[in-house]
C-alpha cells in the first residue's frame, strides 16, 4: 500500500501575532531556524515515512494556495502538485473528506493517508518514525483509523485528551473516549492516571476505510464535498456549495463515533506551538542564565523569563525590571504581553479584527 502524506495548511494567524497574520499564518514563519514550519514539516515527513515527494498532498485555503505551493517547492521541487484549495474554512472534517475523495481518484482506495498539521514542532524524529510505522501497520493490517497520542509531561489545560481503553496493550491501543480541554485539577488527574494522552491532531488510515466511516457517521459532509467538487474541480471546489458544508472537527464527526479507532502512544517531543509561551518553552536550551530567550537587537537588565523578538530590524528593544513578558516587534506592530496569557492574546487579536485593523490581516 502506498503512503500519502496530507499536510493541513490552515490557520487564522492569531496565536503568534504580530508575526503571524490572516494572510501569513504561522506555518509560513521561520521560528526556530532557516526554514518555515511548513518546510520543516515536509522535510521531516519525508524523512520519517516511506513516501515520494511528488505524492505529498496539501490542503489549504485558496487565498493561501500560492504561498503553500512556493514553500513546498522551495523545499522539494517535486512537491506541490497535489494542492487542494478550499474556497472557505469548514474545519477539519470537510478537509479530510476532501482529501480522501481526491486520494481515491489519484492514488486508489487502498492508499494509506498520513494526515498531519503543517505548523507543529517535533524534537524527536525517531520516535515519530516509530509511531508512524505502528500506525501504518494498524491501518493496513487491521483496518483501523489511528490517531497519535502524545504522552503528557505536565497537567496541560490547552490540549484535548484521548483515553486509552482499560487493559489495552500493543503498539496501537483501543480508545475509550476523547476528552475536551480539561480544567487544571482534571488535567492533574489525567496525568496521574496514565491512560490519558494529548491529542496531537495527526491521523493515519486507508482511503477506503475513512470514506466508509464518513458514509456511516457524516454522510452530509461527504455529500457536500462531493457536490462541490462536481460543480467545481478536484483542485478548486465550488465556493457556494462548499460554504454550505457543516463546519465540524474531524475528531467529532468521525473519530469520536467510529468503532475502528486506535491510538498510538508516542513521545516525539511534540508541541503545536500554540502560543509564545510554547515557543519559549521549546527553546529552553537557548535561554540565558535568567531564563530569557532573545532574538535580534535586544538589551536587558534585571529581566527574567522573557521572550523578546526584535524581528522588524529597525529598533533596539531594551527591557529592565520585568518578568514573564513576550515582547514581539515587527515592522508595523509591537506586542507587549504576559508570556503565559495566550487566551488574552487571542481576545486582543479578535478585538482588533472587529475594529478592522489591517495589522491582523496583512504583513
Amino acid at each position: 500500500m502506498q503512503i500519502v502524506p496530507v499536510i493541513l495548511c490552515g490557520g487564522s494567524g492569531s496565536r503568534l501575532w504580530p508575526e503571524s497574520r490572516e494572510k501569513i499564518p504561522k506555518q509560513f514563519l521561520s521560528l526556530m531556524g532557516e526554514g518555515s514550519l511548513l518546510q520543516d514539516t515536509l522535510s521531516r515527513t519525508l524523512r520519517t515515512c516511506d513516501a515520494a515527494p511528488g505524492d505529498v498532498m496539501a490542503v489549504t485555503l485558496s487565498m493561501l494556495g500560492d504561498g503553500v505551493r512556493a514553500h513546498l517547492r522551495k523545499t522539494h521541487a517535486a512537491s506541490g502538485s497535489h494542492m487542494l484549495n478550499e474556497p472557505s474554512a469548514r474545519n477539519t472534517a470537510a478537509a479530510v473528506a476532501y482529501t480522501a475523495l481526491y486520494a481515491a481518484a489519484s492514488f486508489g482506495p487502498e492508499a494509506v493517508l498520513w494526515v498531519l498539521p503543517s505548523d507543529h514542532y517535533i524534537g524527536n524524529e525517531g520516535a515519530l518514525a516509530r509511531a508512524c510505522q505502528n500506525a501504518v501497520r494498524a491501518a493496513r493490517e487491521d483496518g483501523r483509523l489511528v490517531t497519535f497520542g502524545i504522552r503528557p509531561t505536565r497537567p496541560e489545560t490547552g490540549y484535548g485528551y484521548i483515553k486509552a481503553a482499560t487493559g489495552a496493550s500493543g503498539d496501537a491501543l483501543a480508545v475509550e473516549r476523547f476528552v475536551e480541554k480539561p480544567g487544571l485539577e482534571t488535567a492533574r488527574e489525567y496525568l496521574a492516571d496514565g491512560r490519558y494522552l494529548w491529542n496531537s491532531g495527526m491521523f493515519v488510515f486507508s482511503v477506503s476505510n475513512v470514506l466508509d466511516e464518513f458514509k456511516t457517521h457524516a454522510p452530509d459532509i461527504l455529500a457536500g464535498v462531493e457536490a462541490s467538487i462536481a460543480a467545481g474541480s478536484p483542485h478548486a471546489p465550488d465556493p457556494d456549495l462548499y460554504a454550505q458544508i457543516p463546519a465540524v472537527p474531524f475528531d467529532k464527526a468521525i473519530m469520536e463515533k467510529s468503532a475502528k479507532v486506535s491510538v498510538v502512544p508516542c513521545d516525539p517531543q511534540w508541541s503545536d506551538i500554540g502560543s509564545w509561551e510554547s515557543l519559549w518553552d521549546i527553546q529552553s536550551a537557548a535561554h540565558d542564565e535568567n531564563g530569557n530567550l532573545a532574538d535580534g537587537d535586544v538589551v536587558m537588565h534585571n529581566t527574567k523569563n522573557c521572550l523578546i523578538r526584535a524581528r522588524g530590524g529597525k529598533r533596539l528593544i531594551a527591557c529592565a525590571g520585568v518578568e514573564n513578558l513576550a515582547v514581539i516587534e515587527t515592522e508595523d506592530a509591537i506586542l507587549i504581553a504576559d508570556r503565559r496569557e495566550g487566551d488574552s492574546l487571542r481576545a486582543l487579536v479578535s478585538a482588533m479584527k472587529s475594529q478592522g485593523r489591517k495589522e491582523v490581516r496583512d504583513a
